[in-house]
């Protein structure tokens, strides 16, 4: 009688093992958006809230950037040669990817982003010494396999779950994703995301796993606030600093006129993420279209709306502890104000100015050259 209740607890301790001392990795994001649908519905112009929702990597696009789905290494230095990813929709198994043997799967850091895409061509630059934590592998039928199983799959929002093995086919994590959690669903304009700070105390059920419809974050960070990566990332990379040249006062902005958003960065930045809020920090929304490296540099498409409490954020896309914010609010006008030359929604003496400038340098204002 005691050998059989000394099994048994062995037999629970061994069953409960990947929770009581937390997975190697953790899914952390996938598409559920249709291929006909935007993010939060709507058209390519605006979402059904008015707003232009969007992914930070893909912008405003149909589907939202196709079959995708992201993963976060937990442990430090793991090994991830040929694992597999079992895909459920509808609670039945719909496919197996398998990742192969290649040596960028050997000794993965902990607080790497990998996403699987099967649109978006592999990039397997990584580098974390270097601040690049990101790795994308692609799954398609046309794809070359070289770091996972060349054969498309489906991500939707049809109870789709993931479940990951490792290479003798141990459970590692989940079946995880809707229909174990959350509880509420996902739809067909929605994103599934992990609304917190990744770390080996998630497993499949947590209740941290939520549906997003505002922001959606292909290779980086999640965005219900900003998810921190700290305690996982502990490889020592050169410090990083941004600093926000413009607008960082209180400029005057006429919406749906093209402004620059300047900037200045320190160490190895490969890309910024650049946001804007409406009503002083509150709540934040990517620039549409995204921003691509890290050039010092973004023409901005002022949205059309009229609001008094702006600001920009420049964030480090591989650590948005790293960041810097508009020192002072700006102001965003529809107008449409005659005289009003300068754009920013009243007329002056700047606007004077600027006429008597044309004129000076044009002398005769009916000269074709002229008139601009």
């Amino acid at each position: 009688m005691w050998k059989l209740r000394f099994c048994s607890c062995v037999f629970m301790v061994l069953f409960t093992s990947q929770y009581a001392f937390g997975a190697d990795i953790i899914l952390n994001e996938y598409n559920a958006v249709n291929a006909q649908e935007f993010l939060n519905g709507g058209d390519s112009q605006a979402d059904e809230d008015g707003g232009r929702a969007s992914d930070s990597h893909f912008g405003r696009i149909q589907g939202n950037g196709g079959d995708w789905f992201e993963l976060i290494v937990i442990k430090d230095h793991l090994d991830m040669r040929n694992w597999k990813l079992d895909i459920y929709v509808d609670g039945d198994m719909d496919e197996t990817l398998d990742i192969t043997d290649h040596g960028i799967w050997a000794d993965l850091r902990s607080g790497t982003i990998i996403t699987v895409s099967e649109d978006v061509p592999s990039d397997v630059s990584y580098n974390p010494a270097a601040g690049d934590w990101w790795i994308n592998v692609q799954a398609h039928d046309d794809a070359d396999g070289d770091y996972i199983e060349a054969s498309s799959f489906a991500v939707n929002a049809n109870n789709w779950q993931l479940g990951i093995r490792d290479s003798d086919g141990g459970i590692v994590f989940g079946p995880a994703g809707e229909g174990i959690s959350p509880s509420s669903g996902i739809g067909s304009t929605e994103v599934f995301r992990l609304e917190d700070d990744p770390s080996d105390s998630i497993d499949a059920n947590s209740e941290s796993y939520d549906d997003g419809d505002d922001f959606s974050t292909f290779g980086a960070a999640n965005q219900w606030g900003r998810q921190d990566f700290t305690d996982l990332r502990i490889v020592v990379v050169e410090p990083t600093s941004i600093l926000l040249l413009y607008p960082n006062d209180t400029e005057v902005f006429k919406a749906g006129t093209t402004q620059s958003i300047l900037w200045q960065s320190e160490g190895p930045i490969e890309s910024v993420l650049i946001e804007y809020s409406l009503d002083n920090g509150r709540t934040w929304v990517g620039v549409d279209q995204p921003n691509v490296g890290n050039t010092g540099g973004y023409d901005w498409l002022v949205p059309l709306v009229t609001a008094e409490q702006c600001l920009v954020r420049i964030s480090n896309l591989s650590d948005l502890n790293v960041y810097d914010t508009s020192d002072q609010p700006f102001s965003i006008y529809q107008c449409a104000v005659l005289g009003d030359v300068t754009g920013d929604c009243v007329v002056d003496m700047a606007d004077f100015a600027l006429m008597a400038s044309y004129w000076l340098e044009c002398g005769n204002p009916h000269d074709p050259a002229c008139t601009n």
